[in-house]
């Protein structure tokens, strides 16, 4: 089996074609970075490993997340895998979680941001298995106000004193 290595990057940004309706879809649930139709998830159909094929994905990140205001606004993403129909990451009762956070496993890798596991993780997906990997927004939408600093206020009256 020939080993090849591939890279995928997702990406959403709001230039103003984006229905609010799609972008609350990131707030509310998990969604397919693959085929959801949200930024440059444009595949139509499910992922299926092939036959004779064998993924393992081992580096991965999101944008590290920190809650901001206004320009210091930074979506907290996270990431999970979906493998066949078992979630990667659970809660502590088996339910599915949101995932690993942006924080843990930054993308892109800077100084300041760097993976929790450097030498990367071993997601292995077996022939024939549906799989997936899901992005989930913590902190998706702003309020479109930002806060300014009080200052002088002016006021002025139309009657005449």
């Amino acid at each position: 089996m020939a080993i090849r290595r591939q890279g995928f990057q997702w990406e959403v940004a709001d230039l103003g074609n984006l229905p609010p309706k799609e972008l609350s879809l990131l707030e509310n649930t998990p969604q397919s970075v693959f085929y959801s139709k949200i930024g440059t998830a444009t595949i139509s159909n499910r992922l299926r490993t092939k036959p004779d094929e064998f993924i393992v994905l081992q580096y991965f990140g999101s944008t590290p997340g920190i809650w901001g205001i206004g320009n210091d606004w930074v979506p907290g993403g996270y990431l999970n895998f979906v493998v066949g129909t078992t979630s990667f990451f659970l809660d502590p009762d088996g339910r599915p979680a949101v995932g690993l956070s942006g924080s843990a496993a930054p993308y892109p890798i800077t100084l300041a941001d760097r993976p929790m596991d450097p030498k990367g993780w071993q997601i292995e997906i077996p022939p024939g298995t549906d799989w997936d990997i899901t992005y989930f927004l913590a902190n998706a939408l702003v309020e479109p106000v930002e806060d300014f600093p009080t200052g002088v206020s002016l006021s002025w009256s139309t009657t005449p004193v």
